[in-house]
Formats: structure tokens, C-alpha cells, sequence
């Protein structure tokens, strides 16, 4: 059977940082093609030419584009592409609302190149990467730490149609999926999240992922 190619977008407007990165991609060897696109329609136009992508790494503030649009955009258009967002901004609003428009990960621009290898690497595997200084104001304990107390703590337990709502959250699908995905309504979608957010004790995407690594359900 013939191997798929793996491939992977990086879209940003600043094309020295477009190519830089695309080229330290290129160099783990992880992608058969890197490509780049320079606006949001670019990028749109690449994956509609060809679906099929392992990753995409966005930056968050495309010129004369919204960062919360252009990334609930592209997840509810290709909700099957990952994405990855790498911009230049660090503060927790910016990485709370990525994850509440579906981002599987989120890196800055002055993190070290093998932190963003990490996060791709991460992303790729399935989980999702949140950088360290916002799990720490957070107030979320490392997963090795929480695993010494994770035996006193009763396990979650979700009903079936929450179980099935958080699965699609961990995969960063925006809600309008999960209701398409689940055949439901988006307002029913909005209530089963709420749901798994009570029974998880926090208010936001990243941390029920946070709380989920913490109590070793991920």
C-alpha cells in the first residue's frame, strides 16, 4: 500500500517568518511538503485544492483579517486539519480564546525552535500543546505532580452524550461541529459543554484540557 504524503500549511503574512519556519519544519523530516500561504484566502485556497493536511500553523493576527474569525473560520471549514497557532503575542486571553475557536496548540514567536518542534510533535500525536507559563497562572499543577494525588480524586464521570462532546472538544472541534458531528443543535452543544465544564470544575476549553491532563483522563 502507497504511503500518504504528509503535509502541513504555515500561514502567516510576514513571508521571512513564513519561509524561516517553514524550513526549520522541513528539517525534522516529519512532512513530505511544507508549504506557505500569506493570507487566510491563500490558505483556504490550498486546502480546498487539496484537503488532505497534517497541520496547520497560523498566526493569530493576519493583517486586516480578525484572529477569532479567521481561526473558527478555518477549524469549522476544514474541522478535520489541525491547527496550530504561532504568533506574537503570549497573554492568556490570546491562547484562551485559540483554544475556544479550536486550536490544538499555541506557541509564540520568541519560543525557542525546539519548543515549537515539540508542539508540533504533540499536535501531531494527538494532544494538544499549552505553553507553560499559562498552565502555571492557571494554577494547574504538571501532570507528574497530579498523578501522585490522582488516586484520591473520583473518577469524572460524563454521560454518554458528554463523553462523546468532551472527546470532540480534546480534538479541538469548534461547537458548531460537535453539533453537526453529533447531530444536534449548537444551543444543546452549548449545554452539554457547559455540563462538562461543571462536572470538571473550570469555565474554559484550555482548562478542561488542563484539568483532564491533571486527573489522567488524557
Amino acid at each position: 500500500m502507497e504511503q500518504r504524503t504528509r503535509r502541513a500549511i504555515v500561514v502567516d503574512d510576514h513571508p521571512i517568518v513564513a519561509d524561516a519556519l517553514a524550513l526549520a519544519i522541513s528539517s525534522m523530516r516529519v512532512f513530505d511538503r511544507v508549504e506557505c500561504a500569506g493570507t487566510l484566502n491563500q490558505a483556504i485556497q490550498l486546502l480546498e485544492t487539496d484537503p488532505t493536511c497534517d497541520l496547520a500553523i497560523l498566526d493569530l493576527h493576519l493583517e486586516e483579517t480578525d484572529g477569532r474569525a479567521t481561526l473558527t473560520g478555518l477549524r469549522e471549514r476544514f474541522p478535520d486539519v489541525p491547527v496550530l497557532v504561532f504568533t506574537g503575542s503570549s497573554s492568556l486571553e490570546n491562547i484562551t480564546m485559540a483554544f475556544e475557536c479550536g486550536a490544538r496548540g499555541f506557541a509564540t514567536k520568541t519560543s525557542p525552535m525546539n519548543v515549537v518542534r515539540s508542539a508540533i510533535g504533540l499536535v501531531l500525536s494527538g494532544g494538544s500543546y499549552i505553553p507553560p507559563e499559562a498552565v502555571q497562572i492557571l494554577g494547574f499543577n504538571p501532570p507528574a505532580a497530579a498523578s501522585a494525588t490522582s488516586g484520591t480524586t473520583p473518577p469524572v464521570r460524563f454521560t454518554t452524550r458528554q463523553e462523546q462532546v468532551f472527546e470532540l472538544l480534546l480534538k479541538g472541534m469548534p461547537n458548531k461541529v460537535i453539533a453537526s458531528r453529533l447531530d444536534m443543535a449548537e444551543g444543546t452543544t452549548k449545554a452539554h459543554l457547559n455540563a462538562v465544564f461543571r462536572i470538571l470544575g473550570v469555565r474554559t476549553r484550555v482548562e478542561a484540557i488542563l484539568r483532564a491532563r491533571q486527573l489522567g483522563m488524557i
